[in-house]
Formats: C-alpha cells, sequence, structure tokens
C-alpha cells in the first residue's frame, strides 16, 4: 500500500505500509497507518483526511492532512 500524504507548505511525501488499510464491506478505506515518524498509530480516514491523532501526548503533525491511499 502506498500513501501520498502533503503537509501544508511541504511537498508531497510517500509512504510504504507492509499491512492493508482497514476496509469496509464495499472496499472503502476506513482507517490506515499513520505514516508519520515515529507515530504509526491506526486512524480513521474522515473525509479522505487522516483524523486528529495523538504522539507522545502531542497533536501528531499528520492530523487532519489528505491523504490517498493506493496499490503500490
Amino acid at each position: 500500500m502506498t500513501f501520498s500524504v502533503r503537509l501544508k507548505g511541504e511537498q508531497t511525501a510517500m509512504a510504504i505500509a507492509s499491512e492493508m488499510p482497514l476496509l469496509d464491506d464495499e472496499g472503502r478505506v476506513l482507517a490506515v497507518r499513520c505514516p508519520a515518524a515515529g507515530c504509526g498509530a491506526v486512524v480513521d480516514l474522515i473525509n479522505g483526511r487522516l483524523d486528529r491523532h495523538f504522539v507522545r501526548g502531542q497533536e501528531c503533525r499528520t492530523s487532519g492532512v489528505p491523504v490517498m491511499v493506493g496499490e503500490g
């Protein structure tokens, strides 16, 4: 699985995950593992964006960023 994540003011970052995202019965992606270094939380996708989540007591910098999930 390949994730394409674009943080505000930065170029698009690519991350490859070895595990499949969480899918619903119709094959839509519900949650993915956060691609941020040091995070790795399983995060809901809300309207194509990573839901707000925390790492080590602080909001992860990828919270709210748009994500595209595709076959890698």
